[in-house]
């Protein structure tokens, strides 16, 4: 895949510096080459491989479609500020982390308020998969945050949507730019999974819309 064919699926340009770097890593890694063809399937269909993605890239993806999700103007701060019922949080979007053990992938979200003498990190582990045992997209979180209080009672929901929609989102990204299926439709998560110190995606040819 070209630069400007991958560009063209993953909607960027060449000044956006941080899906550009997104683009780069998908062309050069090992993992990519594990899925196999991909443009013989049909919709609904999985690919053969999964992609094992290390620690380290699966956070440098992140990193480069947390903007994205934090809906920030392309060269504006990475510092978003939300606001409910009067009161507000402030979340640095470029201090968004992702680890993953087996079966859990876990999102750090930086965060910061009037109330904290300093910046804090409230981990979202979400439940998932693993290679053995495949869930799909079906995910579990906490009903209750580890953090300040005065984060967690009213953010707690607002934090773990953000941290499973950076990585959906990251997922749906690396699918895309992983290939396409035998209709020229760019790939789609069908599985994402964790193992010790790796993100585990499944791509898959997307349903056929009726």
């Amino acid at each position: 895949m070209t630069l400007a064919r991958a560009q063209r699926l993953a909607g960027v340009t060449l000044d956006n510096a941080d899906l550009t770097q997104l683009i780069t890593l998908v062309q050069t890694a090992p993992w990519i080459a594990k899925v196999g063809p991909a443009k013989k399937l049909k919709p609904g269909e999985l690919t053969r491989g999964l992609m094992h993605i290390p620690q380290g890239e699966a956070q440098t993806a992140l990193r480069g479609v947390v903007r994205l999700v934090a809906d920030l103007p392309r060269d504006s701060t990475p510092v978003v500020v939300w606001q409910d019922r009067g009161s507000e949080l402030e979340i640095d979007t470029a201090a968004t982390s992702l680890s993953c053990r087996v079966g859990v992938v876990t999102v750090g979200v930086a965060v910061s308020c009037d109330q904290l003498s300093e910046q804090a990190v409230i981990e979202v582990p979400l439940g998932v998969g693993t290679a053995e045992r495949p869930t799909g997209l079906v995910m579990s979180a906490l009903t209750h945050l580890a953090g300040p209080s005065v984060v967690v009672d009213r953010w707690a929901d607002a934090i773990t949507a953000f941290a499973w929609e950076c990585v959906v989102e990251t997922a749906r990204r690396l699918c895309e730019l992983a290939g396409a299926d035998a209709g020229g439709r760019p790939l789609t998560p069908g599985a994402i999974g964790a193992e010790s110190k790796a993100l585990i995606i499944q791509p898959m040819s997307p349903h056929r819309a009726r």
